[in-house]
């Protein structure tokens, strides 16, 4: 089985014809034929899959086949760590990454993952608009790599064995872990819970043979691989967003040029937000279909959800500067304040 862990990704759709036009009247590096290997975690055989084949299809159309795109599913490339390494060495052009491997090339973009810091989605629209122009310029002045666009790969939940409702129904469990996740790792242990390390390949059999007992990922990621046939159950309290981007290495978007740069950015983008405005239904989707195969979908009482969010303020201070950025925490915080505060 290939990584289900916390992962979202860049979805596309339907274009213009108008970027496509401008390369059939233009030479020069525009009419250069580029090979690129997007690699991704993800199934070929999910919405993001498919989505990610159709972007090869497209950035081939709006360039007039001067870009010819494979798109490599199901983790054949390894993890997210060692994709990014491919991407240094030019093996990887592209990639699709969750907000654990974005954080490798933006550390400030785990300060979105804050658990229980954005409440809903109509905070996370405020944060966003905000956020990620800032986060996409430090990528392109200090690093190798463009972030073409973002996406959103829905909230993460608890999934467990057993049922549960507060924070120490999880304390009496085992937590599957990995390297990966270790900013939220940070928090869980300041929490008080179990973890256990293993490969995310390595959960199913682990959660089978009793090694772990409870996992944190989004609905829509967790589906596909049946883990929750296994889990049984669903704390229904989203933790946090879960962001995902597309990323490509800068020796290849320098040989783009700016005509392509743009045609491919316009039309990514313009797609990835009817991704993202379809993206809760696609959880709601998921979680139903659970259902209908067993999955119990557990609902906290309102105090039960103070309790979990009290153990995060309580956990939160020493991490701050360390785990997670103290300047980006501040400026979410602001935006959220006022929101709240009906500015």
């Amino acid at each position: 089985m290939k990584k289900y862990a916390l992962i979202f990704a860049v979805i596309f759709g339907f274009l213009f014809l108008a970027p496509g036009a401008v390369f059939a009247q233009r030479g020069g590096a525009a009419s250069e034929t580029i090979e690129i290997r997007i690699a991704s975690m993800l199934p070929r055989n999910s919405d993001w899959g498919r989505s990610l084949d159709r972007i090869a299809a497209e950035w081939a159309r709006v360039t007039n086949n001067t870009l010819r795109t494979r798109v490599i599913h199901d983790g054949l490339e390894g993890s997210e760590a060692r994709m990014l390494s491919s991407l240094n060495t030019n093996h990887l052009q592209a990639a699709l990454f969750s907000s654990l491997g974005l954080a490798h090339i933006v550390p400030e973009v785990m300060n979105l993952s804050v658990p229980f810091m954005i409440g809903n989605e109509a905070e996370l629209d405020l944060v966003l608009r905000e956020i990620l122009p800032l986060l996409e310029q430090k990528a392109s002045s200090s690093t190798n790599f463009v972030i073409i666009t973002w996406s959103r790969g829905g909230w993460v939940n608890i999934f467990s064995r057993e049922q549960v409702l507060a924070p120490d129904d999880l304390r009496r469990m085992r937590v599957a872990s990995s390297s990966e996740t270790e900013n939220m790792n940070t928090v869980f242990r300041g929490m008080g819970f179990t973890l256990v390390d293993g490969e995310p390949n390595d959960m199913a059999p682990m959660l089978a043979s009793g090694a772990i007992s409870a996992l944190y990922t989004a609905p829509a990621a967790i589906a596909p691989f049946g883990l929750h046939r296994t889990v049984g159950h669903m704390l229904d309290m989203p933790i946090a967003p879960f962001m995902g981007g597309l990323v490509m290495n800068r020796v290849t978007w320098d040989r783009l040029g700016p005509e392509r740069q743009r045609a491919i950015i316009d039309v990514t983008r313009r797609i990835a937000l009817e991704f993202d405005a379809a993206m809760p239904r696609t959880t709601a989707n998921a979680i139903s279909a659970m259902q209908r195969d067993g999955l119990r979908v557990n609902r906290p009482t309102p105090a039960q959800q103070a309790l979990w969010r009290g153990e995060v303020e309580r956990a939160m201070p020493p991490l701050l500067g360390n785990t997670f950025d103290r300047d980006m925490h501040n400026r979410i915080n602001a935006i959220l304040e006022r929101a709240r505060s009906g500015q």
